[in-house]
């Protein structure tokens, strides 16, 4: 029996060392049939360079300065539609995963029909520690995606959790999602526009429930993400520091996205109280 394509689509910007680590463990999946594609934001480190003398099988698609997470992916998923495959397989550079990750992935999707499949993700320096085992929505809350799990110890998990094969969700992060080539043709690409860099993995898988077609993640396949909570700190203590969380595309506190999500998908009923619920969030960043 043929094997379904998967096509790995990784964006990277000026991480030479953790791209070249990423591409080590992907060399050394256990999945036959998976195609490399990394798309590189003009970096200046001599990643495309390192990458074409160790992992010369790799794709190298070349993305722009201005080419954030969204456009960079769009990019490679668009490179990977036209040039055939079956599942597109988001990941990050900065994951760390196991030989036989691809090939549970491709296994559980197609055994429980999974049209959309993520990994579960813990922390690199804490590997019992969850980060996500998918996203939630709670509207009526400043903070309406919320990571599943996040901050658990992996046997704090209820045992009907962990046993699962593959659990609902409302949306995903980015970082090792596997999902079939169709459902891009069905609803689009990743929105760059109001989207540039954080929260668009969560708005496309949003927009494919909202369309029909659920979303699944998996607690039996463990990606480790190399990430500690300071990356995402900002300075918000001086005026342009709140200048930069709220308007600058690489934070993820940049209002344009969160705005966007809130008018796209927060129920009717719930939309005064969660739009009180940033006002006073964004007031209180002044304080």
């Amino acid at each position: 029996m043929t094997l379904p394509l998967v096509t790995a689509v990784v964006p990277t910007r000026n991480r030479r060392e953790l791209t070249l680590r990423f591409l080590e463990r992907m060399a050394a999946q256990t999945y036959p049939a998976l195609r490399i594609v990394v798309v590189d934001s003009h970096s200046s480190d001599g990643t495309v360079a390192a990458i074409r003398a160790r992992f010369p099988a790799t794709e190298i698609l070349e993305a722009s300065d201005h080419d954030f997470w969204t456009a960079a992916t769009n990019r490679g998923v668009r490179h990977a539609l036209e040039s055939g495959t079956d599942y597109v397989f988001t990941i990050n550079d900065d994951a760390v995963i196991e030989p036989g990750h691809v090939a549970a992935l491709v296994t559980l999707a197609r055994r429980n029909g999974c049209v959309i499949l993520g990994n579960q993700i813990n922390l690199l320096g804490e590997p019992d520690r969850i980060w996500s085992l998918g996203t939630r929505t709670v509207w009526a809350s400043s903070d309406f995606l919320k990571l599943a799990h996040t901050g658990q110890r992996q046997q704090e998990l209820a045992l009907e959790v962990a046993t699962s094969e593959v659990l609902p969700v409302d949306a995903l992060p980015g970082n090792g999602v596997l999902i079939q080539a169709d459902a891009f043709r069905r609803i689009g690409l990743y929105d760059a526009l109001f989207l540039p860099h954080y929260h668009a993995d969560s708005e496309w898988v949003m927009r494919a429930v909202h369309r029909g077609i659920q979303a699944w993640v998996t607690p039996r396949v463990i990606l480790l993400n190399d990430f500690t909570p300071a990356q995402k700190q900002l300075s918000l203590g001086s005026l342009q520091g709140l200048i930069y969380a709220l308007g600058h595309r690489r934070s993820h506190l940049y209002l344009l996205p969160v705005l966007t999500i809130f008018w796209r998908y927060c129920p009717r009923r719930e939309k005064w109280r969660t739009l009180r619920a940033l006002a006073g969030r964004f007031l209180r960043m002044r304080s």
